[in-house]
């Protein structure tokens, strides 16, 4: 038969009380009862478990939303922003971008947007904004620092503003800006340009509120277009690719040896 132990100590025959607690101290180790031990463990673990929560929910909170992801350019270190501006676009404001055709207007104009202002990007540059080098890719010449042919996404956009302005203008300006252009290049310059502001304008998607007022003399409730917008410096951004512009002669700016021609533009 199964031999029954109980869990509580009996004193030992032949052995008075003094003697039990030196027989405890030599052969035996005190330990708390196996129950204690158990529910602390389980509390412990509880502890443990409920920091970890917390822990992966703070990073969770903290970690950014897919519209704060900044796509990496170089010229991330020129971003600042300038807080909230209230746009005016009152009919018929004055702006030194708007007017009659002038040489001081063309000028303005000319410099915010005209000849794409390439700068330099280098090999880990490239990389960091997620493209891969290719022998179709332009580089500087060696002679020139070298490094990756690239303009800033905002100077191409007022260059396609500033295009659409020209033309609104009729005869004024020249059918087509650049002379090498043929009237089907030119116009397909143009849808290109109108093309590209569509996408930029849905891909940013602003949904600042307008409001409508009732105007003397207007039958329908007229847009209020004086709101706020969250904006950065231009300027600071200007700035940087005027600081960082690389200047290399047209006749200097040809293939390289390793340099393959794509079979149309991309």
């Amino acid at each position: 038969m199964r031999k029954e132990y109980s869990a509580s100590y009996s004193p030992v025959d032949g052995v008075d009380d003094r003697d039990d607690t030196n027989l405890l101290d030599s052969n035996t180790e005190t330990r708390p009862p196996k129950s204690r031990i158990l529910r602390w463990s389980s509390w412990l673990s509880h502890g443990v478990l409920m920091s970890i929560t917390m822990v992966f929910f703070v990073l969770w909170v903290r970690a950014p939303s897919i519209d704060d992801v900044v796509l990496y350019s170089p010229a991330n270190e020129a971003i600042e922003s300038i807080g909230i501006i209230r746009f005016n676009g009152t009919l018929g404001t004055p702006s030194i971008y708007r007017g009659s055709p002038s040489p001081e207007i063309d000028a303005v104009w000319d410099r915010i947007s005209y000849d794409a202002r390439p700068v330099r990007m280098t090999l880990e540059q490239l990389l960091r904004t997620g493209e891969k080098p290719s022998p179709v890719m332009a580089r500087y010449p060696d002679e020139y620092g070298g490094g990756y042919m690239a303009t800033v996404e905002v100077i191409h956009q007022l260059h396609c503003i500033d295009m659409l302005r020209r033309v609104s203008w009729g005869d004024h300006y020249s059918h087509h800006g650049d002379m090498e252009e043929s009237p089907e290049e030119f116009r397909t310059h143009l849808d290109h340009c109108i093309e590209m502001l569509r996408q930029n304008l849905m891909c940013r998607g602003d949904v600042t509120m307008l409001t409508y007022d009732w105007v003397a003399g207007v039958k329908t409730p007229f847009p209020n277009f004086n709101i706020p917008h969250r904006c950065r410096n231009f300027e600071k951004v200007l700035d940087w690719v005027d600081e960082h512009r690389v200047f290399v002669p047209r006749s200097k700016m040809v293939r390289l040896e390793d340099n393959v021609d794509l079979s149309s533009p991309p």
